[in-house]
C-alpha cells in the first residue's frame, strides 16, 4: 500500500511542475497570480483524485470483491487517479485560458 502511494504522489510532483510551466508558457502575465491559483487547484484535485482512487482501491474494493488481488486493488487506484488527472487538467485549463480572455 506503501509503494502504491509513493508511486503515485512522485508523478503528481511532476505534474504541478508541468502545470505551472504550462501556465507559465501559455497565460499571459496579467493573469500571472490567479494561473497560480488554478495551478494550485488543478494540483489539489488531482491530489483529491489520489486520495479518492486509495479510498476506492484500497478500501472498498477489497470489501465489495474480496478474491480480488493487490494487483487489481493497485491498477484500480492508479485509473481513477489518472483519469481524474485528465478532468481536472481539462477543467483548469479552459478555466485559465477563459480567464486570460476575459
Amino acid at each position: 500500500m506503501l509503494a502504491v502511494i509513493f508511486l503515485l504522489i512522485w508523478p503528481h510532483m511532476y505534474l504541478m511542475q508541468f502545470y505551472f510551466r504550462l501556465f507559465r508558457r501559455e497565460l499571459p502575465n496579467s493573469l500571472e497570480l490567479g494561473a497560480l491559483f488554478i495551478m494550485f487547484v488543478m494540483a489539489g484535485g488531482t491530489g483529491l483524485g489520489l486520495l479518492g482512487g486509495i479510498a476506492v482501491g484500497l478500501g472498498l474494493l477489497p470489501w465489495l470483491w474480496p478474491e480480488l488481488g493487490q494487483l487489481w486493488q493497485g491498477l484500480t487506484v492508479v485509473a481513477i487517479y489518472f483519469v481524474n488527472s485528465l478532468i481536472w487538467f481539462e477543467l483548469g485549463y479552459r478555466w485559465g485560458q477563459w480567464e486570460a480572455k476575459r
